[in-house]
């Protein structure tokens, strides 16, 4: 398993993979559903955070198995 941090640059091309972040003091494994035309956010499913997780204000990272 490798981790890669997710980056406005490189977004696009790990839409559909499972990513893994923190919030709240616990990490969470989640899809990638979508990402904004920026990059700047990605969609999941997630509704505590509004199913929206902005890449650039913390560390996120893609699972490569």
């Amino acid at each position: 398993m490798e981790l890669v941090r997710l980056t406005e640059e490189n977004v696009f091309q790990y839409i559909g993979f499972e990513i893994l972040f923190k919030t709240r003091g616990v990490h969470i494994v989640k899809t990638i559903i979508n990402a904004s035309e920026s990059g700047k956010s990605i969609t999941i499913d997630h509704p505590d955070l509004n199913n929206t997780l902005e890449i650039v204000s913390r560390k996120v990272y893609v699972i490569i198995t």
